[in-house]
């Protein structure tokens, strides 16, 4: 066993268990972050409707929209927790629905009784219509006395775009409307990442609903994406002792504001804002922890952020050869020119052009040559196949229009009948990602790296 470092705090096993577990845990989204960044007036908006219910009987509805990793789920679950804390006398239930999971009405109304305890035997309030068994489910919900009310029930409706896609929409429109009419105290929470999801929903549903939206935006700045992976990580005292904390702490500090692992972090945010790619970078190095180790790795988060930043179209662009690593220069070169679609004529005289202009430095360099058409071609069809080049959306006639992926490679379709040579394609990269496919390779001789960085 190697001896530890005596430059790492000490730790005990059962301290390192327990960072592992809280800090893997919020990684994973499997445990709340302490505070959610950024997401205030969403949560207040959130909580505030499900306190209505909760404490005043009162019946509402709401969709909560925003892309995916932006955070609505953790809102609700944040919401629910306040509420919980806040709302300690008074009894109410919780129901949650996916629409990956749920994809029958059915379906949902079994799990709608088993979430809300209900034991008895269903099939045959199932033979009748879903309104009448739903609300014979709500019934049970009575104490004894027929008198009492029905408790506050809150039903949380995760893809909700998918739960709209079931036929006749029953679920839907059955609690939007005992929501509306005030029969029974029940909040309908839809959450999607569908910005027209009203659209799907029919007429009778939506009437029914309360069209209350509540917008969730991703990150406005760099600075807030760093704070959520620093709520993330960051621990505190109460299950190890304060020394430890600190350092740990200090720690994610160091690894957070070093200048590689911030350029990593930039790229996520610039690329697509996701905080769940931004979270999953850090799993390994926080899984690594030990006695003998028990602060992170800087060199194990960096590597990750490269394997995470790394897609696996630039992996098979690594190997490419040199005619096409040219020709998807050419493409670019033309991008820049505000040409969007070209062919592989235009593709091949943008690289004799420039190959021919730079020969006499490109000789010097012992490495390159002017391509014939035909070996050029092959190349251009490789890239097709890979999909870095795809072929463009073709008008044919008035109002219509040809696409196909591999109309390049099919001899003639429908609607296109040139040759090969001339029909219109896309280049599937963006300027940043030929470059960066250039400065990665180190047989790429001087003059073709300066073309690619023009």
């Amino acid at each position: 066993m190697p001896a530890r470092n005596p430059a790492q705090p000490k730790a005990t096993d059962e301290s390192i268990r327990a960072v592992k577990r809280t800090v893997l845990g919020r990684l994973y989204g499997r445990a709340p972050l302490p505070n959610l960044v950024g997401l205030d007036a969403p949560l207040n908006s959130i909580y505030a409707l499900l306190s209505q219910t909760a404490l005043n009987n009162e019946g509402n509805s709401a969709l909560i929209l925003g892309p995916r990793g932006s955070g609505k789920t953790s809102l609700v679950q944040r919401a629910l927790s306040m509420l919980s804390h806040t709302n300690t006398n008074k009894a109410y239930h919780i129901v949650h629905l996916n629409g990956f999971v749920h994809t029958t009405d059915r379906i949902a109304l079994r799990d709608i009784a088993r979430q809300l305890l209900i034991t008895q035997d269903l099939e045959h309030v199932l033979i009748g219509s879903f309104a009448d068994a739903f609300t014979y489910i709500l019934n049970l919900l009575r104490s004894d006395d027929e008198s009492t009310a029905i408790p506050p029930v809150i039903f949380v409706l995760e893809e909700f775009d998918l739960l709209a896609q079931h036929p006749k929409q029953s679920l839907l429109y059955t609690l939007f409307d005992i929501a509306q009419s005030q029969q029974t105290p029940i909040a309908v929470l839809g959450v999607t990442a569908r910005i027209d999801v009203l659209d799907l929903l029919e007429k009778r549903v939506k009437s029914r609903f309360s069209h209350r939206q509540i917008y969730v935006h991703n990150m406005a700045s760099v600075e807030e994406f760093v704070q959520i992976a620093r709520e993330a990580l960051c621990i505190d005292s109460s299950t190890v002792s304060e020394a430890f904390a600190q350092q740990f702490n200090k720690r994610i500090e160091d690894i957070l504001t070093s200048s590689i692992v911030s350029q990593h972090i930039e790229d996520i945010f610039e690329f697509g804002k996701d905080v769940r790619m931004l979270l999953r970078a850090f799993t390994l190095a926080v899984s690594q922890i030990s006695i003998d180790n028990p602060l992170l790795n800087a060199s194990t988060v960096e590597s990750q952020f490269a394997l995470t930043n790394t897609s696996a179209k630039m992996k098979i662009l690594s190997s490419i050869s040199l005619l096409e690593l040219c020709l998807i220069i050419a493409m670019r070169s033309l991008t820049q020119l505000d040409i969007s679609k070209y062919n592989f004529e235009m593709v091949y005289d943008e690289y004799k052009t420039f190959m021919s202009r730079h020969m006499m430095a490109v000789s010097a360099g012992g490495a390159m040559k002017i391509y014939k058409k035909p070996v050029a071609l092959k190349a251009f069809e490789t890239l097709v196949e890979l999909e870095i080049a795809r072929p463009a959306l073709v008008s044919v006639g008035e109002g219509s229009s040809v696409y196909g992926r591999n109309d390049l490679l099919a001899g003639t379709a429908a609607g296109i009948r040139a040759p090969k040579e001339y029909r219109m394609v896309q280049l599937m990269l963006e300027p940043m990602q030929v470059v960066e496919l250039v400065s990665g390779r180190v047989d790429i001789p001087a003059v073709i790296r300066r073309w690619a960085q023009q």
